[in-house]
């Protein structure tokens, strides 16, 4: 019964019948916020949404039941859950206090992302670089508290709107990272102060630019990282003569053999009536 569940649960038909449920639930949930549209559709709606979490709660304990323990060791998996568990808490009554768990509702979306391969490969590559990318934004932080305790003795008596306090300066300061209303902060500066442009343009080069480079950077190196360790672990898989990846490498060599032989025996044929015109010539 188990392994019929699991081959059900894993059959592309089920995964197609899942991805139209997902796609159409995000549509649902785009008319939930036209205005008026809602209204004349509500109980419809409603309706709708009930029908997709039964859809989402059959497939999770259909899984559970097929994968068992297994089910949790993929993060997918533990992510489904979540976005599911979190639909089934009540919002009426006594649990009125936790409406506003209902916009979690649109997490179910995001579904979409471990229904495509590389969506989940850009997200894996995101999640492996956080540790860079944390130190990376703590050196961001640091050069944000210097430029912007440099930003309050500078100019905040010029422009106390801006540069008043170090929250302030701070948000000034991110807004300028991306490259927002620079104008009405850069230019009023440098017409009272000819050298107020070193200070603007070193924060600039620091953090707008090499900062989030170096950020991109490492997103683009882990994803290159996982691309070469996936195609590593295919190539093992190929080399195990019980995986399904080695067989489909072995039907492809076998079909490639197959057209060599046929190319050869086309040559040979080729020859062998080139050889058969040009012996008659040859006797003349």
């Amino acid at each position: 019964m188990r392994k019929k569940v699991t081959l059900f649960v894993e059959s592309k038909g089920f995964e197609r019948f899942i991805l139209v449920v997902i796609l159409t639930n995000a549509v649902v949930l785009g008319v939930e916020t036209v205005p008026g549209l809602n209204l004349q559709l509500e109980h419809g709606l409603e309706t709708a949404n009930l029908i997709f979490i039964a859809i989402f709660v059959v497939e999770m304990l259909l899984k559970l039941f097929a994968y068992h323990q297994n089910y949790f060791r993929s993060g997918w998996n533990v992510f489904d859950f979540i976005i599911v568990i979190t639909c089934l808490i009540p919002t009426g009554g006594i649990f009125s206090g936790l409406r506003v768990l209902r916009v979690f509702r649109v997490l179910r979306v995001l579904r979409l992302v471990s229904w495509f391969g590389p969506l989940r490969k850009i997200v894996a590559s995101i999640l492996r670089s956080l540790p860079a990318i944390g130190w990376t934004l703590l050196l961001m932080i640091i050069v944000f508290y210097v430029f912007a305790i440099m930003g309050v003795h500078l100019f905040g008596a010029e422009l106390p709107d801006k540069f008043a306090t170090l929250g302030v300066a701070f948000a000034t300061l991110f807004e300028l990272t991306t490259l927002s209303n620079w104008q009405n902060v850069v230019f009023p500066l440098t017409a009272l102060h000819a050298w107020a442009w070193i200070y603007f343009l070193s924060f600039m080069l620091s953090a707008s630019f090499i900062l989030i480079n170096v950020i991109l950077g490492i997103v683009v190196d882990s994803l290159d990282l996982q691309n070469r360790e996936e195609e590593k672990e295919f190539i093992e898989a190929s080399l195990d003569p019980d995986s399904s990846a080695g067989d489909v490498l072995r039907s492809e060599i076998l079909k490639l053999k197959a057209q060599v032989e046929q190319i050869a025996l086309l040559v040979e044929h080729t020859e062998a009536q080139h050889e058969a015109t040009q012996t008659p010539s040859a006797k003349v």
